[in-house]
C-alpha cells in the first residue's frame, strides 16, 4: 500500500492504520482493567450519538473511535443545540429512548435533566485527567470549550478598517453587511448578548435591526456567508472556525480584549441508553489523551483535558483576555427577557 501524508497529524496513512489497530488493543486492555465492559459493550454491537459538532468533522472523528475500539459500530444525529435538547426531552417523556450519548451546549434543560433521570452516573476512567469543575455529579461532563468572537472577509475588509471590539459591529460602515446567528435560536448568542450588557452595550438589539444585521442559522451558516461576501464581518460561535482556517479561508478574526463569553460543550451517557455500556466506552474514549486530540482536530473546538494541545490556528483560553463562562451570566430569568427583547425587536413571534 503506498503511504499517504496525513496532515492533520503529521503522520502517514500506512502509520495511522498501525497506530489505529495498536490503540484498539491499547483501548481494550484499559477499558477492562478500568471496569468498563468492552465485551458488552461489543455485544450490543453500535453507540448512538447526538451531537451539535462540526459537521464535516463528525464522520471522521467517529471513524477514529471505530478504529480504536473495533466491534462497536457507530450512529449519530446532528442538530443545532435548541432542538438536540428538544429532541432527546420529548423522547425521554415518551419513552422512546434512543440516544446513548448526547453532546451539546447546554441550557437550563440539562440542569433539570440532571433532576429528572436524563442521565446515568457513573466514573470514566479518565476523568481523573480533567478539572474537578468539568465533572458534574459524575453524570455530566464538560469535553469542549467554545468562545464567541468577531470575524471578517480578509478580501473585502482592509486592515486599518477591521472591527476590534464589540461596539464596532454597531458601526453604520457594517450596514447591511453586518452578521450573527439570531439571540433566540441560540444559548452561546443569548450568553454573548447578556455579555454585551454586563460591559455597558446597550439597546444591541435596537442598534444592530437599525444597522440592518442580517442573521444566518448557526455557525456553519455565517462562517460561509462571510467567505462568500454575503456580509462582511460577523458574531461568531468559534466552533468552525479553526478548520475554515487550516483549509486557507479569507478570514480575520479578533476575540476582544473588553472580553468574551465561554460556552461548555457537555456530555452524558442516557440513563435509559439502549446500549449502555458501548456508550460509556465511547464518552471515556473522547477523555483520552487520543480522542481529545481526534475531538479537537476534527470537530474545531479546545478541548478540556489536561495537557491537550492547543488548536492550531485559534488562541488557547488562557490567552485571551476576560473569559466569562456564559451560564455563570445567563439566568433563566435574564434569558427570558433577553430572547423577549430581541424577539420583539425583530418582530419574531
Amino acid at each position: 500500500m503506498a503511504e499517504k501524508h496525513d496532515p492533520a497529524f503529521g503522520l502517514t496513512r500506512r502509520s495511522v492504520l498501525v497506530g489505529g489497530a495498536a490503540l484498539g488493543l491499547v483501548g481494550a486492555r484499559r477499558a477492562q482493567a478500568a471496569g468498563l465492559d468492552l465485551e458488552a459493550a461489543r455485544k450490543e454491537g453500535k453507540v448512538v450519538v447526538y451531537n451539535n459538532w462540526q459537521p464535516n468533522g463528525i464522520e471522521p472523528l467517529l471513524q477514529r473511535f471505530r478504529d480504536a475500539v473495533p466491534g462497536i459500530r457507530t450512529e449519530q444525529i446532528r442538530l443545532g443545540s435548541n432542538p438536540l435538547i428538544e429532541r432527546f426531552q420529548t423522547e425521554f417523556s415518551a419513552g422512546r429512548n434512543l440516544c446513548d450519548v448526547l453532546v451539546t451546549f447546554p441550557d437550563e434543560r440539562i440542569d433539570e435533566g440532571l433532576k429528572q433521570g436524563w442521565m446515568a452516573q457513573w466514573t470514566p476512567p479518565e476523568i481523573g485527567n480533567f478539572a474537578p469543575e468539568y465533572n458534574n455529579n459524575n453524570m455530566l461532563f464538560t469535553i469542549q470549550h467554545a468562545r464567541e468572537c468577531i470575524i471578517w472577509n480578509k478580501s473585502q475588509v482592509r486592515p486599518a478598517d477591521a472591527p476590534k471590539e464589540w461596539i464596532d459591529l454597531l458601526d453604520p460602515k457594517w450596514k447591511g453587511r453586518v452578521g450573527m446567528n439570531p439571540p433566540w435560536r441560540s444559548v452561546s448568542i443569548q450568553q454573548i448578548c447578556a455579555f454585551w450588557e454586563d460591559i455597558g452595550i446597550k439597546d444591541a438589539p435596537e442598534r444592530l435591526k437599525a444597522n440592518e444585521v442580517r442573521f444566518f442559522e448557526g455557525s456553519g451558516g455565517i462562517i460561509q456567508a462571510v467567505v462568500r461576501g454575503d456580509v462582511r464581518v460577523a458574531e461568531l460561535t468559534d466552533l468552525p472556525l479553526n478548520p475554515m482556517l487550516e483549509d486557507g479561508a479569507p478570514i480575520g478574526f479578533v476575540y476582544p480584549k473588553s472580553g468574551t463569553t465561554l460556552s461548555a460543550n457537555k456530555a452524558f451517557v442516557a440513563a435509559k441508553a439502549p446500549n449502555p455500556n458501548a456508550a460509556k466506552v465511547f464518552l471515556n474514549w473522547l477523555m483520552t489523551a487520543e480522542g481529545q486530540v481526534h475531538l479537537q482536530n476534527y470537530c474545531g473546538l479546545s478541548v478540556t483535558r489536561k495537557g491537550a494541545p492547543p488548536l492550531s490556528k485559534l488562541p488557547a483560553t488562557a490567552d485571551l483576555s476576560n473569559v466569562v463562562d456564559g451560564e455563570k451570566i445567563l439566568t433563566p430569568a435574564r434569558q427570558t427577557v433577553i430572547v423577549d427583547k430581541w424577539r420583539s425587536t425583530f418582530g419574531i413571534r
